[in-house]
């Protein structure tokens, strides 16, 4: 796997110059650019970036394509409807091995080890408390081979359970909490704001299983472009997105972080008073998202 996380780092074609932050002062004109994104606490970043005002100040106007799922953000760049979009460290890493026309631009999500914001949960009333105990289970990811679904295989491998030994479903987390407290599925594994819903209407933490995968902080997911886009825009763009990450991580501004993430999730104030917020890199350092890229 070092020859993949090799050709991530060879990715990072954007110049650290920053030529875009001066884009506003200098009166540069807006560029517009259409960023794809799922409803999740992990890609709050791009909504902090464009709703307090940090895609503009670097000279873009921002529009946040959401999509179903995380299936769909790839197509997305891939087709030229967007200009960037979230993906997982590992999945970009698998497309550039591929050849795939994408770029490396930002950072995103961090998961820090201990830090329940994605959690596997077992349905109300289901007595599950380890791996064994999910034998013959059925247990939802949001879709195959996605960060969910390898990180959830390595928790259960250390348990000592297969994942033949257990029965997967792929509902996308938007969609999967009234099918788990009707006990429809007996576990999930959902990031925030999924996770702290499905606990408000009696789901319980089984385990952390992302814990299983990185033993110390690391990068979780990133932000791509399409090779054709140019450098300045994606400049321009990470420019913005750290500059939201700073902004982001201070305790100070999880509250109006948390009703920006309101306006894309479908989160009430409840969810926001409780839930475990992710903090997100101030910087692309690709190598702190091997753990992931070892798994694939």
């Amino acid at each position: 796997m070092g020859a993949i996380l090799c050709v991530l780092v060879a990715l990072l074609v954007v110049p650290m110059g920053s030529p875009a932050t001066s884009a506003a002062r200098d009166g540069l004109q807006l560029r517009k650019a259409k960023i794809a994104i799922i409803a999740v606490d992990a890609a709050a970043q791009v909504m902090i970036a464009k709703h307090r005002g940090f895609f503009a100040k670097h000279g873009i106007d921002a529009e946040l394509m959401v999509v179903g799922d995380g299936t769909l953000t790839v197509p997305a760049v891939l087709s030229g409807e967007a200009q960037f979009a979230g993906i997982p460290v590992a999945g970009l890493a698998q497309l550039r091995s591929r050849n795939a026309p994408v770029k490396a631009v930002a950072g995103g999500a961090l998961y820090e080890p201990k830090v329940p914001t994605t959690v596997l949960v077992a349905a109300p009333g289901k007595r599950i408390g380890r791996a064994r105990d999910l034998v013959g289970k059925r247990i939802d990811v949001n879709f195959l081979n996605s960060i969910a679904h390898v990180g959830l295989l390595r928790w259960l491998q250390r348990g000592g359970v297969s994942g033949e030994d257990v029965d997967i479903s792929t509902i996308p987390f938007p969609q999967v909490v009234a099918p788990l407290v009707r006990g429809q599925l007996d576990a999930a594994l959902l990031p925030e704001p999924f996770a702290t819903q499905a606990l408000q209407r009696g789901a319980r933490v089984i385990a952390l299983p992302f814990d299983a995968v990185c033993s110390q902080d690391c990068l979780l997911t990133m932000y791509m472009a399409h090779r054709n886009v140019d450098s300045e825009l994606a400049a321009r763009f990470r420019n913005a997105v750290q500059d939201a990450a700073v902004w982001g991580n201070q305790r100070r501004n999880q509250a109006a972080s948390g009703r920006i993430l309101a306006r894309y999730a479908p989160v009430d104030s409840k969810v926001l008073q409780r839930m475990t917020r992710f903090s997100y890199a101030t910087r692309l350092r690709p190598r702190t998202g091997q753990p992931w890229i070892d798994l694939y």
